[in-house]
């Protein structure tokens, strides 16, 4: 692919393959990953906020031509610009000094979580859980990763400092960072990002894959389907022509069970996670990849058996985590459940209790929790082939979702094995569709073709 006849859109850009051409231009494209489709995604880098035009500012202001100004004047105004140009190109250029991250980098100005579109997972099922009914226009509910910690009672149970620091951990946000040397893609968290230097760690940026779900892709004209059929070889071809023909939009379906499917292979990992004696306290759709090897668990929480977790997402959490209650293997299982349900499309209901929990040392707050879940699975719209099977899956979730710690499943490969029973002998039907957003879907120009590529915006 010859990348300097690259096209984005209907405007040319010059589309980089050098991210150390930024030390040149202010605006640069890259590219950055496969988007989740296995289509080639770009990024557009702007630094271009400071636009200077001071020489047409100052004749407008004093209104006279600028051949009325003197020489000099120009010349030092033009020095302004150069200077102010030169050291537009710095910015967000850092150097780790680090023997892991050697070289200069470009440093994003916004977390990830800006930048990167949901996660597979959330785009199929939601950022919201079943419990949404409950928490639902109360105060106490925040689903804003960065506020996890905000509302718990650990602060009373840990004592301000201690809790601090653990909160300090559960915030910490990841920053995508590009290498000016090799062109490299590392994510990498940071307590302070104008603090670069405290670096907490680094990785990869793992690429999801959506084959991994079998899917089907639906295209429609006009709201009128007009090609539904197995995500393969041609879907470039189909994604082509939608970025041609703004009539046309695309959408995926997935069923149920090879989702269910998919996530045992999460709960392997948590399982392992457990027997190296932590807990994972935030396991939710936003926090799951999906990639080639099965689903990937990341952003933990990392709490030891039997502390207290420093934090929560409060719509996907434990009893225990709101009740400054110790976490064990069963608080992962109850956020299990919480997916499970979704991907069966259940009910959760039952009888509340308030509690009145610390939230410092000086203050409480009031919440009702579900103390004792029941399961409801409509007979007559039930995602479960088999309706004889609705009373497993409910006792099944049951078990995953029961209030006291005691009557959940006491470890995920107990769990494992009920639901790889359950899914064999009453497997899931219907499919459950979705509108991907991978980034704005363009056109990319070579010499020979015309082919379709995601683009991802960042404003810094």
């Amino acid at each position: 692919m010859d990348h300097n006849k690259l096209e984005y859109g209907k405007d040319f850009r010059r589309i980089s393959i050098e991210a150390n051409d930024l030390h040149i231009e202010a605006n640069v494209i890259l590219p950055l990953d496969c988007a989740p489709d296995n289509i080639r995604r770009y990024i557009e880098i702007r630094r271009n906020s400071i636009e200077l035009n001071p020489i047409n500012e100052l004749t407008n202001f004093i209104s006279c031509n600028q051949d009325d100004i003197p020489l000099y004047i120009l010349e030092k105004i033009e020095d302004v610009v150069v200077y102010a140009n030169t050291e537009l190109l710095k910015k967000n250029l850092i150097n780790f000094n680090s023997k892991n991250l050697p070289g200069d980098f470009y440093l994003f100005e916004e977390p990830i979580s800006n930048i990167l579109p949901n996660t597979l997972l959330t785009q199929i099922l939601g950022r919201g859980s079943k419990l949404d009914l409950l928490y639902k226009e109360k105060p106490y509910y925040n689903d804003r990763s960065e506020d996890l910690s905000i509302n718990t009672g650990a602060v009373a149970a840990y004592g301000e400092q201690k809790f601090q620091e653990a909160r300090l951990k559960v915030e910490m946000k990841k920053y995508l960072t590009i290498s000016l040397l090799d062109n490299t893609i590392t994510v990498v968290a940071l307590p302070d990002r104008h603090n670069y230097r405290q670096l907490e760690s680094f990785e990869k940026l793992r690429v999801e894959d959506i084959s991994i779900l079998a899917p089907k892709i639906l295209i429609r004209e006009n709201g009128k389907s007009i090609l539904e059929e197995k995500f393969d070889a041609n879907y470039i071809i189909a994604l082509t022509k939608i970025a041609k023909n703004n009539d046309l939009k695309l959408s995926f379906k997935v069923s149920r069970q090879n989702i269910a499917l998919s996530l045992t292979s999460l709960m392997t990992k948590l399982s392992s996670l457990h027997n190296d004696g932590f807990i994972h306290c935030d396991v939710k759709p936003q926090n799951i990849l999906c990639l080639k090897e099965g689903l990937l668990p990341f952003d933990s929480i990392n709490v030891k058996k039997g502390d207290i977790s420093p934090g929560m997402t409060i719509n996907y959490c434990a009893p225990e985590q709101i009740l400054v209650l110790p976490v064990s293997p069963s608080t992962d299982i109850y956020n299990c459940g919480l997916i499970i349900l979704s991907i069966v499309d259940g009910i959760l209901y039952g009888k509340t209790a308030n509690y009145i929990i610390p939230k410092n040392s000086s203050n409480v707050n009031s919440i009702n929790l579900l103390v004792e879940p029941e399961i409801y699975i409509d007979y007559d719209n039930a995602n479960i082939q088999n309706t004889e099977g609705i009373p497993s899956w409910q006792s099944f979730l049951r078990k995953c979702l029961a209030f006291e710690q005691r009557n959940r499943f006491q470890n995920m490969d107990s769990l494992l094995n009920e639901f790889r029973q359950l899914l064999e002998m009453f497997p899931l039907r219907n499919e459950i569709e979705f509108y991907p957003n991978f980034g704005q879907l363009s056109l990319v120009q070579t010499s020979n073709s015309v082919e379709a590529a995601w683009f991802l915006k960042t404003q810094s």
